[in-house]
């Protein structure tokens, strides 16, 4: 009898979750979710896939293979019955994954070289995987112009995904490169070290955003005489790998 009051309490609990979350499952919120938005579907597993469009009694979504230009891969199309589906969520996704296609920035700033001296400043930047900075500049009340190439490499954000695309999060690269500063003072070519770290939401790309650059210069003739670089401005970045992988 112990034993049959057990197996009758389990049944109703499960019963009850079941119906619970049958109950709680908005269709129309699901309905109106966005196209492309990447979601997970639970039935008897989680699906996680892009979706398409839901009618009143479907769900229509898109599997797409991590690498699209890979031989036989193909994107597969989906279909749920709105009575299988216990659960519809939308996942957070890392919009900023990927190299750039693009960027235009422009920005100033101050630094110091290695006597201790004041270095001032401005130029702009353009490119996308690789960029072109040329820039102003005044180097111990000298006039100069530098022209440098550097790879922008994607390092880490933080935080992480988030659901809502409108929060702001930090993206770090990392800028490798060579230039060359012709004018007033001694300084010539160099190698270039630098990170930028921009801030920018998921919702946000392609749009004006602020940005920070740490730069430490190198003289090819006296690596140690060169000077360290503070850059603030503002870019628009458009992000190779915005999207569903």
């Amino acid at each position: 009898m112990r034993k049959l009051q057990i197996v009758l309490f389990t049944f109703v609990v499960l019963t009850a979750t079941s119906w619970a979350g049958a109950q709680t499952l908005d269709w129309q919120a699901v309905k109106k979710i966005t196209p492309f938005k990447v979601i997970s579907v639970q039935t008897q597993e989680w699906t996680r896939c892009s979706f398409n469009r839901a009618t009143e009694d479907e769900l229509f979504c898109q599997v797409v293979p991590r690498r699209l230009a890979s031989i036989g891969n193909k994107s597969s199309y989906l279909m749920f019955a709105r009575e299988d589906i216990r659960a519809v969520r939308i996942e957070p996704v890392d919009q900023s994954k990927g190299f750039l296609d693009l960027i235009l920035a422009s920005g100033m700033g101050a630094g110091l070289d290695s006597s201790h001296q004041p270095v001032e400043f401005a130029g702009v930047k353009v490119g996308g995987a690789f960029t072109v900075d040329l820039q102003y500049d005044r180097i111990q009340g000298k006039s100069g112009f530098s022209t440098e190439g550097s790879a922008v490499l994607p390092f880490f954000r933080v935080p992480g995904p988030q659901r809502d695309a409108k929060k702001k999060y930090i993206k770090l690269y990392a800028e490798p490169g060579l230039g060359y500063r012709a004018g007033g003072g001694a300084f010539g070519g160099y190698s270039s070290a630098k990170v930028m770290l921009l801030l920018i939401s998921d919702a946000r790309w392609g749009n004006a955003s602020p940005y920070v650059e740490f730069q430490r210069r190198f003289p090819f003739e006296s690596p140690l005489q060169g000077d360290n670089r503070l850059t603030i401005g503002v870019a628009v970045p458009i992000c190779q790998g915005c999207g569903i992988e």
